[in-house]
């Protein structure tokens, strides 16, 4: 008679958050971190994986711990690009709660390999780089993020709907095509002096 297995459901996997960031105030990782500890205060099983590095980055260890999030963070400071980009690439939202941005470099790497961004709208540059509800989700505050992120984890088919709309989008941006807009901006300034 062979032996039987156990007849139980496989465990829900642990939902995987991504903050890339310089770790200094202004970019409110605190936020991403109250989002976390909430999610799990809700029985969420979700990780957090924080790249980057900063002055701040003593503050926010003291704050993971004293939320007890120690098991659920992992702050992996400054890595190389291949390595940003591996950890982007195994991501399922990345958070991106500063208080202020320009472009948002990172929304479009994390669009890069199908990752959509929640940001705050208040952040001005975050409305440019996310496109709120095609690409990504732009919030209004913390409680408005945990919200949102929370949906997101509960829908897969929705993540990977914005995901894929964001991929598509990042696909569109190059560092030529770059190139090409600012010589083209320079051009123009030139001829009008």
């Amino acid at each position: 008679v062979p032996d039987g297995v156990h007849d139980e459901e496989e465990p829900a996997r642990s939902r995987r958050l991504i903050v890339v960031s310089r770790l200094v105030p202004h970019k409110q990782v605190e936020d991403a971190l109250t989002v976390v500890a909430r999610l799990r205060d809700e029985g969420v099983g979700v990780h957090l994986d924080v790249v980057g590095d900063g002055w701040w980055a003593p503050e926010l260890l003291a704050r993971t711990a004293e939320l007890g999030l120690d098991d659920r963070v992992e702050f992996h400071g400054h890595v190389d690009e291949l390595t940003k980009h591996r950890l982007l690439a195994v991501a399922d939202l990345h958070l991106m709660p500063s208080r202020k941005e320009g472009w948002g470099l990172a929304v479009i790497e994390a669009a890069q390999h199908g990752v959509p961004t929640l940001g705050y709208r208040s952040s001005a540059g975050l409305t440019d780089s996310i496109v709120d509800g095609q690409t990504g989700l732009l919030a209004d505050g913390i409680d408005d993020l945990t919200a949102k992120t929370a949906r997101l984890i509960g829908r897969p088919d929705e993540v990977r709907r914005l995901g894929d709309a964001a991929r598509d989008r990042a696909a569109g941006y190059s560092w030529p095509g770059t190139a090409a807009e600012f010589a083209a901006v320079l051009r123009e300034v030139t001829r009008r002096s």
